[in-house]
């Protein structure tokens, strides 16, 4: 028995480049959220009764403005792939501060303002949706002049 026979489906990839690239602009994502789930403070005593409570950490949530660069890639290297780019980067970002919102409320912390948490990824939004559109653009461009 050969080796292609033994495993059935020898040279098939799951993910192709585009794929890969895409799920990479996901891991990326979902790295700096997990980052800022596990270096917030949570809740800590300042003094008398007063609290601060920090359910992800501010600096990695920033962080992930910077999204944009890989998402432009992506969308420069494989265009008909941009707007699964931007919905890579930007699922695990709303799902920080649906994370946010669940402890701050079940914490008993909550007190109405803690929805302004998805004002990050609602800007994220557009930034990523331009830097994929300008990305694909330029990948369009290059394509044909290689093609020419």
């Amino acid at each position: 028995m050969d080796e292609q026979t033994r495993t059935g489906q020898a040279g098939r990839q799951i993910l192709g480049p585009a794929g890969r690239a895409v799920l990479g602009v996901f891991l990326i994502s979902t790295v700096l959220v997990v980052l800022a789930l596990l270096t917030a403070t949570g809740v800590t005593h300042v003094s008398g009764s007063s609290y601060k409570t920090e359910f992800a950490h501010p600096l990695w949530w920033q962080a992930g403005f910077f999204l944009f660069v890989p998402v432009f890639l992506s969308s420069y290297l494989y265009p008909k792939r941009a707007a699964a780019s931007v919905v890579a980067a930007l699922v695990p970002q709303f799902v920080l501060p649906t994370v946010v919102v669940y402890r701050y409320v079940h914490g008993g912390w909550g007190d109405g303002l803690e929805i302004f948490s998805y004002v990050p990824p609602i800007l994220m939004t557009p930034q990523f949706a331009a830097m994929a559109a300008f990305g694909a653009w330029l990948g369009r461009r290059r394509l044909r002049t290689q093609d020419a």
